[in-house]
């Protein structure tokens, strides 16, 4: 048995009907790379109780402590039922990419029965119009609660469902015997009395540690890591939010995105990418007047699970906290200022504020974790103070160009889903697949009715930093100009190289309507809204 940590606890107390703590991943797949060009929905029963019978991750369920006086466990079930967390629908025709995130935006505004694995797979057939999969394709849809597993370790589990070959052996798979028994009333009893008669030592031990923590943190935000912004603003984003949401994707090219990094030499893929999500942030609050004059803050997650940790359940990341540019207009202005803080954030992230947040988990008993989140989830006080105001987060995706493959069905795209909270009506996930990095769009649908309206304003702010390295690139190969010219006794001197002028670079226009036709991306998104 694995009891939650109080960071996983923190995501399992908050949960609330208008804000399912639940993260996911949306794929493409291809049928007609299947043998026989179908896959059945036996096939994929068959094909995924294969594929988790090597690993026992995906039996776990929660196991409550007596009066809720402890953090709950983690315990195999015994009665596991694969065909109540697999499910197969079907969208409307046409089967377009629209209908496909409506139907993610509303399967994602639920929660699941924490009484069982806290997972759903689905299985959406009738995708007869989504471009980049042909006709006849099948998106799957893996949900999982937040309190079982971070983003990575989503990531690597959701890889458990993945091969790298479309002939699968049906049924050779060796099955996992379930060793755990769930515990009696006397047992759970038995593990929860020691732990409150040691709660007071935890907590002091804990609080030493936040003390010298906190005294650590406020040295660095004075020192090296001092913020470029004292304050969090106002925006439409930090609201209480409803039980509704709207989905939305977007896609870039990483080797184009690489490229990007020229702009502003130092700068990471991460940077970049960030970046032009601020662009998109930028003109969306433009068109909807409610751009504010300072920076928007984006709480970025840092992982720091290890490699041997990686398909761990629970969560091991951090945060860190930076303004994105959204007051900036020119991008590679942005592209620098998000490169300067990023490099002081990280380090923050990963030596102060993973510890100070797991030490002022522990130096409060669970019961009280628990109440506070319950009275935090009836007064809502975190959507009228404005801490964050959106969150961006890039999981690693899946390494290499080899094929992936779901049931013989080709993986070509994958779109991560990531929660919206109270204060933070929108959240981006990015994560990659072969030559290609993806973004997953969640909001409240009362705060961001028009989700096609943002992606536009997402590609318009790609198609400002394509524009840019293409004046770059003409600048550089621009060839030197050579003259001569006279001293003043009018004696000629050798030729020296003068550079040309600095070309005044048209700036992309702040409304997605102007972007150019025949721009890839544009391609895409106009074809997905």
């Amino acid at each position: 048995m694995k009891q939650l940590t109080p960071m996983d606890s923190h995501f399992f107390y908050f949960e609330a009907p208008n804000q399912p703590m639940m993260i996911g991943s949306l794929w493409l797949c291809d049928q007609q790379t299947a043998p026989g060009g179908l896959v059945r929905h036996k096939e994929i029963l068959q094909y995924i109780a294969d594929r988790l019978n090597a690993t026992s991750y995906f039996r776990r369920r929660l196991v409550q402590t007596p009066l809720g006086l402890d953090d709950p466990y983690w315990l195999d079930d015994p009665n596991f039922d694969l065909e109540y967390h697999v499910r197969h629908v079907g969208l409307p025709q046409p089967g377009d990419w629209r209908q496909l995130c409506i139907f993610t935006a509303r399967t994602m505004s639920r929660s699941v029965d924490m009484r069982r694995a806290p997972w759903e797979v689905y299985i959406i057939e009738g995708l007869n119009n989504v471009e980049g999969v042909p006709p006849g394709s099948f998106a799957v849809l893996i949900r999982f609660h937040h309190a079982y597993v971070d983003g990575k370790a989503a990531v690597e589990l959701s890889e458990a469902l993945m091969e790298t070959t479309a002939q699968h052996e049906y049924g050779r798979q060796n099955r996992v015997v379930v060793a755990e028994r769930a515990p009696s009333r006397l047992e759970l009893w038995a593990r929860t009395t020691p732990r409150m008669m040691g709660q007071s030592l935890r907590s002091m031990k804990a609080g030493l540690k936040f003390s010298r923590k906190s005294f650590e943190l406020i040295k660095r935000l004075r020192g090296d890591a001092m913020p470029e912004q004292r304050r969090v603003p106002r925006t439409l984003f930090n609201t209480e939010i409803t039980p509704h949401r709207s989905y939305g994707g977007f896609e870039w090219s990483i080797p184009e995105l690489k490229q990007l990094r020229q702009l502003c030499p130092g700068a990471s893929l991460n940077d970049v990418v960030l970046s032009i999500i601020a662009g998109g942030l930028r003109r969306y609050l433009l068109q909807r007047h409610a751009l504010p004059s300072e920076s928007l803050v984006s709480m970025c997650p840092v992982s720091l699970r290890p490699e041997e940790a990686k398909k761990d359940c629970g969560n091991l990341i951090s945060a860190m906290f930076i303004g994105i540019g959204t007051d900036i207009e020119d991008p590679v202005e942005r592209l620098t200022a998000v490169q300067r803080r990023t490099a002081k954030g990280i380090p923050l992230a990963r030596e102060v504020l993973y510890e100070l947040n797991n030490s002022a988990g522990e130096m409060l008993p669970p019961s009280v974790r628990a109440l506070s989140a319950w009275l935090q989830n009836k007064a809502r006080l975190t959507g009228r103070v404005p801490l964050i105001n959106t969150l961006i987060t890039n999981v690693p995706g899946i390494p290499g160009m080899t094929p992936q493959y779901f049931a013989g069905a080709l993986i070509r795209q994958v779109y991560p889903v990531v929660p919206i909270v109270d204060g933070m009506a929108i959240s981006h996930g990015i994560t990659g697949i072969y030559d290609r990095l993806n973004l997953g769009v969640l909001a409240d649908r009362e705060v961001m009715p028009d989700m096609d309206v943002y992606i536009a304003c997402l590609e318009a702010s790609t198609v400002e930093f394509r524009e840019r390295l293409a004046a770059l690139s003409v600048q550089e190969s621009a060839p030197s100009v050579q003259e001569p010219h006279s001293d003043s006794a009018g004696k000629r001197r050798s030729p020296r190289t003068r550079k040309p002028a600095p070309s005044r670079l048209k700036m992309a226009a702040e409304g997605p309507d102007q972007r150019p036709a025949d721009s890839p991306v544009a391609s895409l998104v106009a074809s997905k809204a």
